[in-house]
């Protein structure tokens, strides 16, 4: 058993980031800012790939509780997790 603890809190931020593919100047990639939430002000950032003709983000700016959906193989055959992204609601009883 792993003892380290897990974080299920995403942050994602409205901060994007497009470039050109290398080989086919056609295409572009893009990349998100993200945080995993590990306390009160600790946020581990990184960048999430989307691909920006489908999408103008991965995930629109907010923070969302990250839940398992079941495990399937990739097509490498690999263990894969499924993931889903529920948005956490602002509380609306803050002052």
């Amino acid at each position: 058993m792993s003892t380290h603890p897990n974080y299920t809190i995403l942050r994602a931020y409205n901060e994007v980031r497009i470039t050109p593919d290398r080989n086919d100047p056609s295409r572009r990639h893009g990349f998100q800012t993200c945080g995993i939430v590990k306390g009160e002000g600790r946020v581990e950032e990184f960048e999430q790939y989307f691909d920006p003709s489908k999408n103008s983000h991965f995930l629109p700016p907010g923070d969302y509780q990250v839940r398992a959906t079941g495990l399937y193989l990739d097509r490498n055959g690999r263990l894969q997790i499924g993931r889903e992204f529920v948005p956490i609601k602002a509380d609306s009883k803050a002052a």
